[in-house]
């Protein structure tokens, strides 16, 4: 059965419970990151967060259809070591540190996924296209800003220490928290390391693997999924090392 473009196939490399718990893991773990705070529903997002969100996705797809083509390939190494995707990398995890909060990859990714549908590919194999583009490119990303939050992609991290409050009746102190910046220069090599292996091993390890399969009917062979995605890894070790410090820059140039 084919319906909408999707053929359905589940014979594929990566079992499908594997990508309904992820999925979930993802979803169940951004509400809890959304809850509300504040008074302010969804992480506390901001017009400005959008703003960023919005032109990321914008330049994405300028960037995957007009200018990533343009790129020369050298033989077969792109098959290992896909360094035209810098671009998609630059802007998904530039996008997270202006954020700064969860769900912002993911959003970024669905914007992006909507444009290029409009533009370019058509809604053929929707609504799953939107579901592999969250799931391979940003919920790793988006986990991890849980933890990172505004201080992602940046060699600093925000420590809550107490402090004391000596305006609270006589002869008598209140204890405050307050959030103290530490250096983490060990955490900004892990936010690089994390967003330059998801995104270079989107494609290799989740398209491959299961959606190529289950939306068009493409099938690999295990070996060959298995090289490439392990390629991927020391591609995306590479790159997000490279791009790390100019998206540091432009984030305290912003900020």
């Amino acid at each position: 059965m084919v319906w909408n473009g999707v053929h359905f196939n589940l014979n594929t490399i990566i079992p499908w419970p594997i990508i309904l718990i992820w999925t979930l893991l993802y979803f169940a773990l951004l509400a809890w990151a959304w809850r509300p705070k504040e008074g302010r529903p969804f992480g506390n997002f901001k017009t400005i967060d959008f703003v960023y969100i919005a032109l990321a996705a914008a330049l994405m797809v300028v960037y995957d259809f007009f200018i990533e083509p343009l790129i020369p390939r050298v033989g077969a190494v792109t098959t290992y070591f896909y360094y035209p995707i810098i671009g998609r990398l630059f802007l998904t995890l530039l996008a997270a540190a202006l954020v700064g909060k969860p769900g912002s990859a993911g959003l970024t990714m669905v914007i992006f996924n909507l444009l290029a549908d409009i533009t370019h590919y058509g809604f053929g194999g929707e609504p799953f296209w939107f579901v592999y583009e969250i799931t391979a490119y940003a919920t790793a990303i988006d986990l991890w800003l849980i933890y990172r939050d505004r201080y992602y992609m940046t060699p600093f991290q925000g420590v809550l220490s107490k402090s004391a409050n000596p305006g609270v009746g006589e002869g008598s102190s209140a204890e405050e928290l307050e959030e103290e910046l530490k250096p983490a220069k060990a955490l900004f090599i892990i936010d690089a390391l994390i967003g330059g292996i998801t995104t270079l091993t989107a494609d290799p390890l989740w398209y491959r693997g299961f959606w190529a399969t289950f939306v068009e009917g493409y099938t690999y062979t295990p070996s060959f999924w298995a090289i490439t995605s392990i390629a991927s890894i020391g591609a995306g070790i590479v790159l997000g090392l490279v791009v790390a410090p100019f998206i540091y820059y432009i984030k305290r140039v912003l900020s």
